[in-house]
C-alpha cells in the first residue's frame, strides 16, 4: 500500500467484560493505524458486568477522533452486538475483532492490506493452532461442520470471528432486521467472493470467554432455523427451541460531532 490514506477503515469490537484487555488493544490499534489509514474504532458494550462501560468511555474521551462508543440496553450476544456496530460503520471496509485481544494488531493490518490489494468481498482468518478454551474450539468445530451442511459453506473455509468485510457486503447484511442474527449466515447469503488469511492466535492474557455452551447452542439453532438450505419439514420439527432474543437496542452512543461538545447521544 502507498503512503496515501486512500481507504477509510472501520474496526468493530463487541465488548463484554473486557476491562483488562480493551485498553491495550485500542491503544495499539490507534498507534498502528494512524500512520497508514483513516479509521474509526467502534466499541459496542454488550451490557458488561465489570467496568468495561467506564473503560470504553475513557477510551472515547482519550481518542475522540478515532473512537466511537455504543452501549446496548440489554445483553444480546456477540453476533447482535457486531450487527449493532456494523450499522454504525462509515468505512470502505470493516474489520471485526474479538475483545479478548487474542488476535494481534499486526494481523489486523495484514488483513486490511490483503483486502485493499485484492478483490474479495470478505476475508476470513484462520489459525492452525487455536488458543481458545476446549469447549469453545469444539463448539466452533461443530458450528463449522454444521455450516458445511445447512449453509452450503465452501469446503475449507473456517468461519472465524476475526474477519474483514467490504462496504457493499456490509450494506447488504445490515438490511437484515429480524431478531435472530447469525452473522456468518448473512455473509454467505450476501457473497460467495470470499478469501482467507492465515494468522497467529495468542493465549488470552486476562479474563475468560463470554461464551457458554448455552450461547453456542443458541447460535447453532439460529443457523439452522434462519439460514438452513435443508427442507422446511426438517427444521420445523425443532422450531419450539428457537431463540426469541431481540436484535439490539442502543442505550447510549458516544461519538464526536461538531455540534456536540460532550459527544454523547442517549436513546430513550
Amino acid at each position: 500500500m502507498t503512503g496515501k490514506k486512500t481507504n477509510f477503515i472501520s474496526i468493530v469490537i463487541p465488548v463484554y467484560n473486557s476491562e483488562r484487555t480493551i485498553p491495550k488493544m485500542v491503544d495499539q490499534l490507534v498507534a498502528s493505524l494512524k500512520q497508514k489509514y483513516n479509521f474509526e474504532i467502534i466499541l459496542v458494550n454488550d451490557c458488561s458486568t465489570d467496568t468495561s462501560e467506564e473503560v470504553c468511555l475513557s477510551l472515547f474521551k482519550k481518542y475522540r477522533k478515532q473512537v466511537r462508543f455504543f452501549s446496548l440496553a440489554e445483553n444480546v450476544g456477540e453476533h447482535n452486538a457486531v450487527m449493532a456496530g456494523l450499522n454504525q460503520t462509515r468505512g470502505h471496509y470493516a474489520v471485526i475483532m474479538d475483545d479478548d485481544f487474542q488476535n494481534s494488531v499486526s494481523d489486523a493490518v495484514r488483513l486490511i492490506q490483503t483486502a485493499t490489494q485484492n478483490n474479495f468481498d470478505v476475508i476470513y482468518t484462520f489459525s492452525e493452532k487455536s488458543q481458545r478454551p476446549l469447549f469453545r474450539r469444539l463448539g466452533s468445530w461443530f458450528a463449522n461442520k454444521t455450516a458445511d451442511i445447512v449453509l452450503k459453506k465452501p469446503l475449507g473455509l473456517y468461519l472465524s470471528s476475526f474477519k474483514i468485510i467490504n462496504r457493499v457486503t456490509i450494506d447488504k447484511i445490515t438490511k437484515y432486521h429480524l431478531p435472530f442474527t447469525y452473522l456468518d449466515g448473512l455473509i454467505l447469503e450476501a457473497s460467495d467472493n470470499i478469501g482467507k488469511l492465515k494468522v497467529q492466535e495468542r493465549r488470552r492474557s486476562a479474563g475468560r470467554s463470554g461464551y457458554s455452551l448455552k450461547k453456542l447452542f443458541t447460535l447453532w439453532l439460529n443457523m439452522v432455523f434462519n439460514f438452513s438450505t435443508l427442507p422446511p419439514n426438517i427444521t420445523s420439527r425443532l422450531l419450539v427451541l428457537r431463540s426469541k432474543k431481540q436484535q439490539f437496542i442502543i442505550r447510549k452512543a458516544y461519538e464526536s460531532a461538531p455540534d456536540n461538545k460532550d459527544g454523547q447521544k442517549q436513546n430513550t
